[in-house]
């Protein structure tokens, strides 16, 4: 370390621009699965209206969720909506399940973005060009010398 830091100068704390981290910005989320069903995360549940509708684009990559005041869906206490017609008309157009959407508004609606399910590289890893030896003899059967 420097003189200077050890102490031989006198340091100034309030010559330092002191930052804190921003507070993270909440992410709405939905999960669309056949055995937990149509599943709002926590943080969506807070803002969103208890009573809905629900549009689905025609591939099933955009849900629209739309406040109504009668005869809408039922948004439950744990963020469900039970409707099993909803979920097979998600996978009718191709959806595989679980599906997760990104939701924002936009006036207002509720707009749900399918995120892409992440590509698993089918090509096998390449074999290291120098293969592990430590070991290996004694991993081999042992022959009896006679």
């Amino acid at each position: 370390m420097s003189d200077d830091f050890n102490g031989n100068q006198e340091f100034d704390i309030h010559q330092l621009e002191w930052f804190l981290p921003s507070p993270p910005k909440p992410v709405f989320s939905i999960i669309v699965s056949n055995e937990k069903g149509f599943c709002l995360n926590s943080k969506l549940y807070e803002f969103i209206p208890k009573q809905l509708t629900v549009g689905i684009s025609s591939d099933g990559k955009i849900i629209g969720l739309l406040g109504i005041a009668e005869k809408g869906y039922q948004v439950l206490k744990n963020g469900k909506i039970k409707d099993h017609e909803l979920i097979r008309q998600i996978e009718k157009r191709g959806i595989s399940f679980p599906a997760n959407y990104i939701v924002e508004k936009k006036d207002d609606i509720w707009f749900a973005a399918l995120v892409p399910p992440k590509q698993v590289p089918l090509t096998p890893q390449k074999t290291p060009k120098k293969p592990r030896k430590n070991g290996l003899r004694n991993m081999l059967p042992k022959k009896d010398i006679q």
